[in-house]
């Protein structure tokens, strides 16, 4: 088996890891990345890139790692193809991620695979945070809500509200170490994704003009590979700035992106993405219907 180590990946071995990255959900039902540090990796804005090959070379390769920033922590992503799991691929990345990166790493476990409890285990790696995906029947009833007084609310205008987006989303989530750096970058990134779909992105305004609030949806397209997957929506990403608060904006945002990924043709079932320690939360998605569908596990060495 070799390693190849580099601060980052060519198009080459991009177009490769695509290829992967889709018979790995395929086989797991799940995305194998955070959907941001993936981002990462395909514009080069990543300094750790791991690639596993059989020793022979010129194969596609068989496992990968990659660690850059995610928010204000650094992390990383770990990934082996179906075929080639038990072989020693998964061990070998993780010995070379550790060893490249000195200090605090938060390693990424997708969907909470054995495989991955109990390589962490070996590497003597403690759980530290658990991300829970929900989801619900498109199907289930929206709640009927109306917005607050003086807020208008339209959807997203390319090339005119990313600026007023980054500000508003670093003010609702400035408590959030990944969320709340969201930068003009990204979001100009995440236009070019062939997902993005500005009549799904509301965006609440105040009578000043100012971004009080927004629910950016997305709609995940069926696996290639399973020609009988229907598309997933999901409540990307929801904020509210603090002074809005409380005033039931967010409430009535839930429900105009419900509504929408509901009417989407195809479209089955809704997801989002909890913080597992979220517990007020946890009970409002709860009330709407969603339940506990898998789990994303972040792994770092121990203190």
């Amino acid at each position: 088996m070799r390693i190849l180590r580099d601060t980052t990946f060519n198009d080459t071995v991009l177009d490769e890891l695509r290829a992967l990255a889709e018979r790995a959900e395929a086989t797991d039902g799940h995305a194998p990345f955070s959907d941001d540090l993936w981002q990462h990796a395909l514009a080069g804005r990543i300094d750790v890139a791991l690639v596993a090959g059989p020793d022979s070379g010129g194969a596609a390769p068989k496992g990968v790692a990659f660690a850059g920033s995610q928010g204000t922590r650094r992390a990383a992503e770990l990934l082996v193809d179906p075929e080639a799991r038990g072989q020693g691929y998964g061990a070998a990345l993780l010995t070379e991620l550790l060893s490249s990166v000195d200090d605090e790493l938060w390693i990424w476990s997708h969907g909470d695979h054995p495989a991955a409890r109990a390589l962490a285990a070996r590497h003597d790696l403690v759980r530290a945070r658990e991300l829970l995906q929900l989801r619900r029947p498109a199907s289930a009833p929206v709640p009927e809500t109306i917005a607050p007084e003086g807020i208008t609310v339209r959807t997203f205008v390319p090339g005119q509200d990313e600026a007023a987006w980054v500000s508003a989303n670093a003010a609702a989530f400035s408590w959030h170490p990944e969320q709340g750096s969201r930068t003009l970058a990204d979001i100009r990134a995440a236009e070019a994704e062939p997902w993005f779909d500005p009549e799904g992105f509301f965006i609440a305004v105040d009578p000043a003009g100012d971004v009080a609030g927004f629910h950016w949806t997305k709609c995940h397209p069926p696996a290639p590979d399973l020609p009988e997957a229907r598309p997933v929506g999901e409540v990307y990403v929801l904020g509210v700035i603090p002074r809005a608060q409380g005033s039931g904006l967010g409430a009535h945002l839930t429900a105009l992106g419900l509504a929408h990924l509901a009417s989407v043709p195809g479209v089955d079932e809704i997801m989002l993405y909890v913080e597992g320690d979220n517990a007020p939360a946890l009970k409002v998605y709860e009330r709407l219907g969603f339940r506990r569908h898998s789990v994303d596990v972040a792994y770092r060495r121990r203190a």
